[in-house]
């Protein structure tokens, strides 16, 4: 995997400060004995939390949309938009885009050192 360029300190802090409640995202998982339980999503590192689950659902491409229009980072949106246009099966797709946002909070953090 190709590695996304360092972001500014603006855009870090963007990623790792939660939005308002109008810019959450719905997301959801399978639980084996609770079923369907959904949960609102205030950041990037709580889908990235949420995309770990076993079971994840969540919107791709609401989700590229969120990063690119509220998080304000066309670079993360434009790789995930690359991966998401491959077609494949989300099982498949998940943890290639989970992985990228997994490496741009790691690059968010050591910028900003929370």
């Amino acid at each position: 995997m190709e590695t996304l360029t360092p972001p500014s300190r603006e855009v870090a802090s963007r990623i790792l400060d939660e939005v308002s409640f109008e810019d959450r995202l719905i997301g959801s998982s399978l639980h084996l004995r609770a079923g369907i339980k959904k949960v609102s999503l205030y950041s990037l590192e709580e889908v990235f939390l949420l995309l770990k689950e076993p079971h994840p659902h969540i919107d791709l491409d609401q989700l590229e949309s969120w990063i690119r229009t509220v998080i304000q980072d066309g670079e993360l949106a434009d790789r995930m938009k690359t991966v998401l246009g491959q077609k494949a099966a989300d099982q498949d797709v998940v943890p290639l885009i989970r992985d990228l946002m997994g490496w741009r909070l790691i690059q968010c953090k050591q910028l900003t050192d929370r």
